[in-house]
């Protein structure tokens, strides 16, 4: 899927959706599009699965547990 940026430079261009977390850790953009409008960083929220994902407890992981140990 190809995702519109916007350049600090004022370019915009179409980048695939892969690239996006990239250009967002670079500090390469200032916007990207959603299918709502345009999202402006640092000022939007945004989520990346660069920048250091959920930053609370792993409650998973027993969840799954759990649910292996009720089929036994």
């Amino acid at each position: 899927m190809l995702i519109r940026v916007r350049y600090k430079d004022g370019r915009i261009d179409l980048v695939p959706s892969k690239k996006l977390d990239e250009l967002i850790l670079m500090s390469e953009i200032e916007q990207f599009e959603r299918s709502t409008g345009w999202v402006i960083l640092g000022k939007d929220p945004i989520r990346s699965s660069l920048r250091g994902g959920y930053p609370g407890a792993e409650r998973r992981s027993s969840m799954i547990l759990s649910s292996r140990e009720k089929g036994k």
